[in-house]
Formats: C-alpha cells, sequence, structure tokens
C-alpha cells in the first residue's frame, strides 16, 4: 500500500495514464489486432493532445518524420494505383497504407511521453513480468498439450499460448522479453545482480525454441550472441566460459525432453544436409512451401517491377494462374496472407521504387544507431538495434513491417531505438 501510495505522489494523473498505455502493449498484442490497434491509437491521440496543449510541433521537422512521412505519401499512392490498375476491387491495401500512420506517430509518443526514467523503469518491469507470465504458459502448454486457457496448437510440435490458433508467440517473446531484460542489464551492467538477468535472458531463448518456431530460434539466437558477447566485454562478472557450457546443457535436456520439438529441429536439419548433398541452395528452398511464396512473390515482382501490387495485395495476385510453375513442388500452394520473407514482401508489393526507399530509410536510421552505440555501450539500444537488423535477415521465413502483429512488434522496437537515439542527443546537448 505504501508503495502504491508513493507511486500516486510521484506521477501526475497524465504520467500515470501513460504508463498505463504503455503497459499495456504486450496484453492489447495479445488480445489481438482490434486491442493493439485500439492500444496504439489512444497513444497517439494522447501524444497529440499533449502536443496541442504545450504546442510541441518540433517533431514535425524531424528528418526521420520526413521520410516515413514520404513513405507513407508513397503507399498510400501506390495503393491507389494498385487498387485501380492491378488489383481491382481490393481495397484493404489501400486502408492498411492510410492507417500507417499510427506506427509514425507511435515512434516519437515513445521519444517524447516517455522521458521520465522511473515511468520507463516502471513499464519494462511490467514487460519482464508479462512476458515470464507468457514463458510459464509455453512451458505448460509443452507439457499438458494446451495452454492455461484451453487453447490447442493446430501442430503437435508448435506451441500458441495465449494467441488461441496463431503460432507467434516465439516473435512476441523475442519482441518484449529481450528489449525489458536488456533494459535490466544495462541498468545494473556493473553489479551482480546482472546474472539474474542473464539467466532469464537464456530462458527466454529456451522458450522461444519451444515454441518450435524455427526462424525465430535462430534470431533471437543470434540476439542473444550479440547481446552476450558485447555485455561480456563490458562486465567482468559475466564469464562466458561458463555462460555457453550452461546454455549447451540447457538446449540438450530440452531438445532430450521434448520429443515434437526434437524432431522437428532435427527433421528440418536431415532434409537441408540431405537435399544439398546433390543440389545447390536455390534448389532446397524452391522445393519447401515457403519456396513456393518466394518464387510467387517474385514472379509478382518482374512482373510489376517499379511499383509492386500495392500494400496486402499479394493474398489476392498470388491467386493467378501465370504465377504457378510446375517445377516447383509446392507451386499450388504458393498462396499466402503474405510471401513470409520482408524482402520478397516488399519487392513484390512495393516494388523497386518502395523497396530502395524503405531500405535507405532503414539503413540510415541503422547506421545513426550504431554510432551511438558505439559510443555509449549501451547494450539496451544494441539489442533493439540488432532485433530491427535481424527483422531484414535474408532468406530466413518472417513477415514484414506493415502487418498488424508483425508491424507492430517492428515499430515498437523501432520507437524505442529512437528513444534511446534521441534520449543519447539531448545528453550532448
Amino acid at each position: 500500500m505504501q508503495n502504491y501510495n508513493q507511486l500516486i505522489n510521484q506521477f501526475n494523473i497524465f504520467n500515470l495514464f501513460v504508463i498505463l498505455l504503455f503497459s499495456l502493449l504486450p496484453i492489447s498484442i495479445l488480445i489481438g489486432n482490434a486491442g493493439i490497434n485500439l492500444n496504439i491509437l489512444f497513444i497517439d491521440l494522447t501524444f497529440l493532445i499533449y502536443c496541442i496543449k504545450h504546442k510541441y510541433w518540433s517533431w514535425l521537422k524531424n528528418k526521420f518524420f520526413i521520410l516515413l512521412s514520404i513513405l507513407y505519401l508513397f503507399l498510400i499512392l501506390n495503393s491507389i494505383f494498385s487498387y485501380f490498375y492491378i488489383v481491382e476491387n481490393e481495397i484493404t491495401g489501400l486502408k492498411r497504407s492510410i492507417l500507417f500512420i499510427k506506427f509514425i506517430i507511435l515512434i516519437f509518443a515513445f521519444s517524447t511521453l516517455l522521458k521520465d526514467k522511473e515511468s520507463f523503469a516502471l513499464i519494462n518491469k511490467i514487460w519482464l513480468i508479462i512476458s515470464l507470465i507468457v514463458i510459464i504458459d509455453i512451458i505448460y502448454e509443452k507439457y499438458f498439450g494446451y495452454n492455461i486457457l484451453g487453447f490447442k496448437s493446430p501442430s503437435t510440435s508448435r506451441v500458441v499460448s495465449f494467441f488461441k490458433d496463431e503460432l507467434v508467440v516465439g516473435g512476441y517473446i523475442m519482441c518484449f522479453g529481450f528489449t525489458s531484460v536488456s533494459y535490466f542489464l544495462k541498468k545494473y551492467i556493473n553489479q551482480k545482480t546482472a546474472i539474474y538477468f542473464l539467466i532469464i535472458l537464456l530462458i527466454l531463448l529456451i522458450s522461444i525454441f519451444l515454441t518450435g518456431e524455427r526462424s525465430n530460434f535462430i534470431k533471437s539466437f543470434l540476439l542473444f550472441s550479440v547481446v552476450i558477447y558485447f555485455f561480456s566485454k563490458q562486465n567482468f562478472v559475466l564469464n562466458t566460459k561458463i555462460l555457453i557450457p550452461i546454455f549447451i546443457i540447457f538446449i540438450s535436456c530440452v531438445i532430450y525432453s521434448a520429443d515434437s520439438v526434437k524432431d522437428r529441429y532435427s527433421d528440418f536439419i536431415k532434409r537441408i544436409y540431405l537435399e544439398t548433398q546433390n543440389n545447390n541452395i536455390i534448389h532446397v528452398i524452391s522445393n519447401n512451401r515457403y519456396g513456393a511464396h518466394f518464387d510467387a512473390a517474385i514472379k509478382i515482382f518482374e512482373s510489376y517491377p517499379l511499383t509492386g501490387v500495392g500494400n496486402k495485395n499479394f493474398r489476392s495476385e498470388c491467386l493467378k494462374d501465370k504465377y504457378y510453375d510446375k517445377n516447383i513442388k509446392f507451386s499450388k500452394l504458393r498462396c499466402s496472407t503474405h510471401p513470409h520473407q520482408i524482402h520478397f514482401e516488399i519487392l513484390s508489393e512495393q516494388g523497386l521504387l518502395g523497396y530502395l526507399f524503405i531500405i535507405y530509410i532503414f539503413g540510415f536510421f541503422i547506421i545513426k544507431n550504431i554510432k551511438i552505440f558505439l559510443k555509449e555501450k549501451n547494450i539496451n539500444h544494441l539489442n533493439n538495434i540488432a532485433y530491427l537488423t535481424l527483422f531484414f535477415i535474408p532468406l530466413l521465413p518472417g513477415a514484414g513491417i506493415f502487418g498488424t502483429f508483425n508491424g507492430s512488434l517492428f515499430w515498437i522496437i523501432f520507437s524505442l531505438t529512437y528513444l534511446n537515439y534521441k534520449k543519447s542527443l539531448l545528453i550532448k546537448m
């Protein structure tokens, strides 16, 4: 009760409302598209009300805002063009393009409304607690076959957790779990307390392994490795000679205690090994379902090289017979909501013009933030930079940056990265 009263005294009503909105982000994503859209809408409106009250509009002149606004205009015009000339009677892409403004405003809402260190620390604590609850649910589902709420996965080797029928919980943990843990690693970088958060980081990685999401596990393993490597360079407490064997032991225990997970990963490795004995990697990719998605996306790009078919229109365009290829094993199953690879998705839906501009914005943003990290060695900043970079890793399956679920995860981390970037600039001033 005393802590609650202290919190009330420390923050005014507006600050408490802001903390509530940002703290609910991981919960709203668990609820579904309606939940996350509503949460982001409230954050954006709160930010705009703040701007009106304090006459704070300098962010409109920010270089990143200008670049993202140009991208926003391109997405809308491209969607209008595709609606009239390519995918007729398909207006969902235009709606998505128009609503992309929510992510742009979100970036500057983060950097403006979360200036207070205590507020930001509290939000990260809540995110970490929620992530740990989801991890407990993942373990529970692996053991009993259904999650705490009774949701069952459509695949025995995959986990749905609180997402009911969506196999995306690994990406969720990678977003909120890693960024909250790295925040506390930064805070306790010279204390032995950091070892506890390193153990939690290891648990996060193992939980993603248990979900059976191979692509997200590979990405999270790379993210884990980057964070551990740079943390070990700064912290005398961490002994990688001890941590790595612990990690290997943990993974070994998981593999031999969960047959469905073991089979999923081992079959994947065996298939890659056998097919690469006599074939090149292109042939291997072409002979699985993801390869069929990739092939359809490439053919769509070849048909519309400059502009693509517009936002969210891959799902409609891929149905056309001209994209069927008898030489691709799963070509009849080529259609999906997206091509499952971010580069192919952007090329097929935004064309070369959109692709080059998006890569330019992303590259410019990442380079600016890497320069800041090399000077300040902020491990939380590094985690977020690495997360965004891994989003664009070639060939590994994944979703794009304009959808509701994956787009929200991406732009939340983008917003946190910009928050660190802006804080660094203010310190210099």
